[in-house]
């Protein structure tokens, strides 16, 4: 074996020192929210430490996106301190969502107990009620591992390394329905930073039926879909779904115990401990190692959404310094259902034009929650913005690696949307009414 070169050796030791550092962001973040002792910028600044390590893992457009996030927040905190805004927005930009960044590297924890979340026979069930289950399954799973359930479903139903647009449709649904309502969704996450006060239960509460409308709707188009008596689907078992239901439970429970402590901090905390030892428990020093090689290899390949979790709170810092120095306020004489779904398809249609919705929740939150009375409602217009854009947007992350990695054609999921996009529009702007009507 020949001995590796300067430049790999030196990326080796970046990785190894880059997990460490995300891990202690874990603990870090997990100390401040139960330890009102423990300093908060300790998270923060190994956050910053952690994106400096990663800086080369940045590609394509996203490295551009965080370039222009990170410029546009500086610019805004240099103009408004200058012209005296608060130096409190300093601190919100250092603290780098910090939150939200433990939350997404805790839930990668979960991705060691993959093996006893999906089926592991042979078979290749086809046919609809095979779709059906794969749309279902992939769903409760996905709300769990995230973007895991994207290699883990597309690799098995691939054929010769590709999709046939149906399967693609129903990776694609099963997993961005998720992003009404999982509380293991960064969706979730920012959407309750991005909204301080809204309440999990609550946008649960409506976001659940929203994603079993929008499930519904697929079921009806796969039905009615020519290839769908021929396509290959996943082989679900039920006793491949317990791990979703079992966590989804322990954070209700947990937030309903300790309701003073963060959901996100619990999220976090659940997941960083039940998956290590769970594998632990289960292959004993294989389920250890396990472990120890997720810290040390695949945190840092989430180094591209650290910087952009990082970004996002830069920039949300920034322009929330620029509108205060100018003593700028967004005024609504009413924000309610309506002016919250109009929000919602402004929010889309950015995200038809590749922005990320990190950025889009970030720049709307910092514009809006000063002007508004009720955190709920725009923290559902965050998620429901985040589930349709994700499945909407050809330039989304989950879209991007179904065109690269399985040939998938943006045209063909374009066209296969096309009516999805207004009906789950309907859906929301139910949802929203019917939030304003019986909750709020």
């Amino acid at each position: 074996m020949t001995a590796p070169t300067p430049a790999s050796a030196q990326s080796r030791w970046r990785f190894l020192v880059a997990g460490w550092t995300l891990m202690s962001v874990i603990l870090c973040a997990i100390a401040a929210s139960l330890f009102a002792a423990w300093p908060s910028w300790t998270a923060g600044a190994l956050v910053w430490c952690s994106a400096i390590l990663l800086l080369g893992s940045l590609k394509g457009p996203q490295r551009w996106q965080v370039r222009a996030m990170f410029g546009l927040g500086v610019l805004g905190l240099v103009i408004g301190l200058v012209r005296g805004a608060d130096w409190l927005y300093l601190r919100q930009a250092l603290n780098a969502n910090q939150t939200v960044i433990a939350m997404l590297m805790g839930v990668s924890f979960l991705r060691l107990v993959n093996g006893t979340t999906t089926g592991t026979s042979d078979d290749r069930p086809t046919g609809t009620r095979a779709l059906i289950r794969t749309l279902l399954g992939g769903h409760l799973i996905g709300s769990v591992i995230n973007m895991s359930t994207i290699t883990i479903l597309g690799d098995r139903l691939s054929k010769n390394g590709k999709l046939q647009p149906l399967q693609a449709l129903v990776i694609l649904r099963g997993f961005s329905a998720a992003a009404f309502w999982s509380p293991f969704f960064a969706a979730m996450g920012i959407a309750l930073i991005s909204a301080p006060g809204a309440q999990l239960a609550t946008l649960v509460t409506i976001g659940l039926p929203a994603a079993i409308a929008a499930l519904t709707f697929t079921i009806i188009q796969i039905r009615r879909h020519p290839d769908a008596a021929q396509s290959v689907g996943y082989p679900m078992h039920l006793g491949s779904l317990w791990l979703p239901t079992l966590l989804a439970v322990l954070v209700m429970v947990a937030h309903h115990r300790w309701p003073n402590v963060s959901v996100l901090t619990l999220v976090t905390l659940i997941s960083v401990v039940f998956a290590p030892l769970w594998v632990t428990l289960r292959q004993g020093r294989a389920g250890a190692s396990a472990t120890l090689n997720h810290i040390q290899q695949n945190l840092p390949k989430l180094g591209g959404e650290v910087s952009l979790f990082l970004a996002a709170a830069v920039m949300a810092a920034g322009v929330a310094a620029l509108l205060a120095s100018f003593n700028v306020e967004v005024q609504f004489e009413q924000f309610g259902a309506n002016q919250a779904f109009i929000v919602l398809v402004i929010m889309i249609g950015l995200a038809m034009i590749g922005m990320h919705p990190v950025t889009t929740v970030a720049l709307a939150g910092s514009l809006l929650m000063p002007a508004i009375n009720d955190p709920n409602l725009l923290g559902l217009v965050f998620l429901m913005s985040w589930s349709l854009g994700v499945a909407l947007s050809p330039f989304s992350g989950i879209q991007l690696a179904l065109q690269s990695r399985y040939g998938v054609s943006a045209r063909a999921l374009l066209r296969l949307n096309r009516w999805y996009a207004p009906t789950v529009l309907v859906i929301d702007f139910i949802a929203l009414h019917a939030y304003q009507y019986w909750l709020a």
